[in-house]
């Protein structure tokens, strides 16, 4: 593993926040990040997110580029079971804390988190108490969130999730890959199927 391709990838997420009204205003940039280091995990899906990553926009290429470099090497997770979303969405999706409660950078301010998404592939509605901000690095996706109008996101677009509203997420012809970030209470909890 090299610290140096997570280091890079940080502060390319540094350089996205900044660069994006929307993370910049819902929280700060932590000021108490400090290396953890987590054990790697690594899964298909990993290949997958290098081999067909969807399309970024100038502003984002920079951080695709990087978490593309790091996929290989990361404690990937996987939060919901075969019967929730079926075998295929497990084969095609996963996400990583970059920083956060239990990352592989450290900080109790925020969660700041990855997901990828293969295309073709439905997000049941889910929901959790923190607050979420999701914004697209590349590729594309209908979200849905309770009470308001469908949205089609593309990169650099960003969707705010409010604490326990449910929300549901469709890729299309291309897969997703989002930096997301969480404040509030429970950063370190998983989010769990909405009642249906």
């Amino acid at each position: 593993m090299s610290r140096a391709l997570f280091d890079a990838a940080l502060q390319a997420a540094r350089d996205f926040h900044a660069a994006i009204p929307a993370l910049s205003n819902f929280a700060p940039w932590p000021g108490d990040l400090h290396w953890a280091g987590r054990s790697p995990n690594p899964v298909p899906r990993a290949a997958l997110m290098q081999s067909e990553p969807g399309e970024a926009s100038d502003l984002s290429r920079p951080l695709q580029q990087a978490l593309c470099a790091l996929a290989p090497h990361l404690e990937w997770r996987l939060t919901y079971t075969e019967d929730e979303v079926g075998r295929d969405f497990l084969d095609r999706y996963g996400w990583f804390e970059l920083a956060g409660p239990t990352g592989h950078y450290r900080t109790d301010k925020l969660r700041m988190t990855v997901g990828y998404w293969g295309a073709g592939l439905y997000y049941p509605w889910h929901q959790h108490g923190p607050e979420e901000l999701y914004s697209v690095v590349s590729g594309g996706a209908l979200f849905e969130l309770e009470g308001e109008e469908p949205l089609t996101l593309g990169a650099g677009d960003t969707r705010l999730h409010p604490s326990e509203r449910p929300h549901a997420m469709t890729t299309t012809d291309q897969p997703i890959l989002t930096f997301v970030l969480w404040r509030g209470e429970g950063l370190a909890d998983d989010p769990q199927m909405s009642p249906s």
